[in-house]
């Protein structure tokens, strides 16, 4: 009975105009029809018509939202700041009692789509798709793709407050497409599904095999891939624009946070084969080719340089698709691991170095991970060594950091046994790491071991075994 009453004062709000903190409305026709007025009135009678005739309002709401909502969306329709705010607080109230059914939710999404394109209320209108998306699952399909492109819309405007609110909107309403999956898994887990068999590339429309939440997942997954390699969406109809990083986040956090969904649907295997992986090995392209201080002007096209925003989110994607996904994609990871170690050259910028590093570091804490890469690749005789190529590069970079390029003058150093250099000057014919060259001092690249200073002679060529 609670929500008649709310519902009949905000019915009675719109109809009269202003809402005053007293519970008493002030009468006021501005902004008001009276084809609006009459939609106000018939809702408040339709209303009491179901309290009075239903035990279960709630149930008798939902099925009767359509005319319900109609005058909410009436007042929304007057672009009135003041009106539209009521209205909208409304529908997220109905919302919140879950009594809205699927056509009332195509409804209001066309309604906040119309907002959104006059730029009112942007704040309100990101507020009230997150409460129609948590709060049940009624919105599929092309209401559900309309309402993620509105959000996507609102991350890309001028306003930085609206921008990064649509952008956290946008990142949770991703994650509850797919927690939509996991629970819609979780439904129908003892229902034996036939396994079909996954089409070619041509596959652009969603899968008929698919549960509809899962079809949702995997048509938002596919148009990620295609928006982040700057081609047209096939689902999100209606994207203006993309920014690469913002993408390749999306797919790292679905990735990391939902390995089960691409492992139980072969449909969601199929996206990673097809399009994640050819997708980073094509925007990894520009860090291969790269070489630092070599010289482009006589090469007809100039290589790009690599961007540190897109890299960094490219080796946490790769770091993400090694760690849950290496049964699933064993020749593809053998790829990204020799990408990784191509990045640990002495010709890379600094930068790429540190970067692939870490992601190396991720890969070696997990002992399983390394056994798997020698049973798959140094184990067999025409596989590449993976796992010798990763010691022997990240032998090559710990050598490469003691390699300090000399200026020619004098440096001090402390002798082999830690004491300050300072007064003794017999410190460069007792210290072996150090040679008096041109009456200064230059330090040999070297370890010291237990008080013995070991010299460092040879560096190992990238990639080859060092000779015993």
């Amino acid at each position: 009975m609670t929500l008649v009453i709310c519902a009949r004062k905000r019915l009675w709000t719109i109809e009269e105009g202003i809402a005053v903190p007293s519970q008493q409305y002030v009468i006021s026709s501005v902004g008001c029809s009276a084809l609006q007025r009459l939609a106000a009135e018939s809702g408040i009678i339709k209303v009491k018509t179901i309290a009075a005739r239903n035990t279960d309002i709630l149930a008798a709401l939902k099925e009767n939202s359509s005319e319900v909502v109609q005058p909410f969306l009436m007042g929304c329709g007057t672009k009135e700041p003041k009106i539209t705010q009521l209205c909208l607080a409304a529908i997220q109230r109905l919302m919140s009692h879950e009594v809205v059914s699927e056509a009332a939710a195509g409804n209001i999404i066309n309604m906040l789509w119309q907002l959104m394109e006059n730029s009112l209320e942007e704040l309100k209108l990101l507020q009230t798709v997150l409460v129609l998306l948590t709060t049940n699952t009624v919105v599929h399909d092309e209401a559900l793709s309309k309402a993620i492109v509105l959000c996507f819309r609102l991350h890309f405007t001028k306003d930085n407050i609206t921008n990064n609110t649509a952008a956290a909107t946008v990142r949770q309403v991703v994650t509850v497409v797919f927690e939509r999956v996991v629970a819609e898994d979780e439904r129908y887990k003892d229902t034996i599904d036939e396994p079909v068999a996954v089409q070619g590339n041509s596959n652009r429309r969603s899968v008929s095999t698919l549960k509809p939440c899962a079809k949702d997942a995997y048509m938002l997954f596919q148009d990620l891939c295609q928006l982040v390699n700057a081609d047209a969406p096939y689902w999100l109809v209606g994207m203006t624009e993309m920014t690469r990083t913002f993408g390749l986040e999306l797919l790292e956090s679905v990735l990391n946070d939902f390995p089960q969904v691409f492992l139980q649907h072969q449909e969601f295997s199929f996206l990673l084969k097809e399009r994640v992986c050819p997708l980073v090995i094509k925007l990894f392209s520009p860090n291969i080719k790269f070489r630092q201080g070599s010289s482009t002007s006589s090469s007809p096209a100039p290589v790009e340089k690599p961007y540190f925003p897109i890299c960094m989110r490219l080796l946490r994607v790769v770091s993400v698709l090694i760690k849950q996904f290496y049964s699933l994609l064993v020749t593809e990871c053998e790829i990204f691991l020799s990408l990784l170690v191509k990045f640990l050259d002495a010709d890379k910028p600094q930068w790429l170095r540190a970067v692939a590093v870490e992601s190396i570091h991720r890969l070696c804490v997990q002992p399983q991970l390394l056994r798997s890469f020698c049973q798959s690749y140094d184990m067999k005789q025409h596989s590449t060594k993976v796992f010798r190529d990763i010691v022997n590069a990240l032998g090559s970079f710990i050598q490469s950091l003691f390699l300090v390029p000399t200026t020619g003058s004098t440096s001090a150093t402390p002798n082999q046994t830690g004491s300050n250099a300072s007064g003794n000057t017999g410190s460069a014919q007792t210290n072996p790491g150090v040679l008096g060259m041109g009456g200064g001092a230059t330090v040999l690249p070297a370890f010291e071991y237990r008080g013995t200073w070991i010299p460092i002679l040879n560096v190992t060529v990238q990639g080859s075994a060092k000779a015993t």
